[in-house]
């Protein structure tokens, strides 16, 4: 029976020996093949990476575009899909933020879809004083961060005042419009206009992108190019796309700068009094207005000869002049005249004598006679 019993374990003992080599045995070869597993599993991955990579691009461009696309989608689609983001956003909001804010707001909307807004303002406004109002006007202008690039003023009896152009930064549009509102006034009109050019401006990105890639095609064609008429008509056509990109780009920026100032044209005015004074003319007595029709009509004659009394001051050296040389002329005139009237004397004294001389004959006597009218005449003259 002992040796049975000893036989019997024994047998146990090999058996358990013979198992645990066979576990160990499989251990093994399942090692080996998690191994074999992992090195071909670290392999597939390598060559996989490439392939993801490109995957993941091709995913992310094509994110890109649905934003793009989304985000030029319009008011319309915004509105369409609002009562279903409603509810989708009220859920990831209240999970996402402890304050449950459901929505964006306006400003968040408009900037989520690249909106481009232009807004202008007219404001017509009567003040009690011109000088002070205008004073406020400029310095709420500094104050707001903007520039006034147009101002003229214009003054008579019965009115004074200015028209201004102004550009605000487009975030303080509202507040500067508040600001002027409070400026003392005796009433005040006003008008706010916006423009979108939302849509204009998506198109000048696309026809930019598209200049460009014509502009580069041409820069190669050109470095490409053996003709010399194929050289100069790729220079022409790259010369007239180089042209519109500048155009485009232009206008794109007149676009942003309107859309980050807004424009503002104000004209204010102080009433004058003359109108007052007219109507106050009109219902004063006659004899107050005979007497300023007198005094207005006597200021005239004074000025009348006021201005003849300037003339001859002025012309006075010359009428001297005038007088001395008239002066001089009389004078020798005169003196002329004297001569000849002696000489004149002289000859009737000597034909008196010769007439009273006897054998005096009637044909010298008709001479003298002559004579004597030569002289009337001449003395006459």
């Amino acid at each position: 029976m002992r040796k049975w019993g000893l036989h019997y374990l024994t047998g146990l003992l090999v058996l358990a020996v013979i198992l645990a080599g066979c576990g160990s045995g499989d251990n093994n070869s399942a090692s080996d093949n998690a191994a074999a597993n992992m090195g071909a599993a670290s392999e597939a991955s390598t060559e996989a990476a490439p392939a993801a990579e490109e995957t993941m691009k091709y995913d992310s461009s094509a994110d890109v575009d649905l934003n793009q696309t989304a985000m030029r989608g319009g008011e319309a689609d915004s509105g369409s899909n609002n009562p279903a983001g409603k509810g989708g956003n009220s859920g990831q909001q209240a999970s996402g933020s402890p304050t449950g804010t459901s929505g964006f707001s306006g400003i968040d909307v408009a900037a989520g879809l690249n909106k481009k807004l232009i807004y202008k303002a007219n404001l017509t406004m009567e003040v009690e004083d011109y000088g002070k109002a205008q004073s406020e006007v400029r310095n709420l202008v500094t104050l707001a961060g903007g520039y006034i690039i147009g101002f003229t003023e214009n003054m008579s009896d019965y009115e004074k005042g200015g028209n201004f152009v102004m550009k605000v930064p487009a975030a303080g549009f509202s507040p500067f419009l508040d600001k002027l509102e409070e400026i003392k006034n005796k009433g005040i009109q006003r008008s706010i206009e916006g423009q979108d050019v939302s849509e204009e401006y998506v198109d000048l990105e696309s026809r930019l992108k598209a200049k460009q890639l014509m502009e580069t095609q041409y820069i190669n064609f050109m470095s490409k190019a053996t003709k010399s008429s194929d050289l100069v008509a790729f220079a022409n056509e790259l010369g007239a796309i180089q042209e519109a990109i500048e155009q485009i780009k232009g206008r794109m920026r007149y676009i942003d700068q309107n859309v980050s100032f807004s424009t503002v044209e104000l004209r204010l005015y102080q009433s004058g009094s003359g109108i007052v004074d007219i109507q106050k003319k009109e219902q004063e007595p006659l004899m107050t207005r005979a007497s300023d029709a007198l005094s207005k009509s006597l200021n005239a004659l004074s000025v009348m000869f006021q201005g003849l009394f300037v003339f001859l001051a002025a012309a006075l050296p010359v009428l001297v002049v005038l007088a001395v040389i008239a002066a001089v002329v009389l004078f020798i005139r005169k003196k002329l005249g004297r001569g000849q009237e002696t000489r004149l004397e002289r000859i009737r004294a000597g034909r008196t004598t010769q007439r009273d001389l006897p054998g005096h004959s009637t044909g010298s006597l008709s001479e003298e006679a002559d004579l004597f009218k030569d002289e009337d005449e001449h003395s006459s003259k």
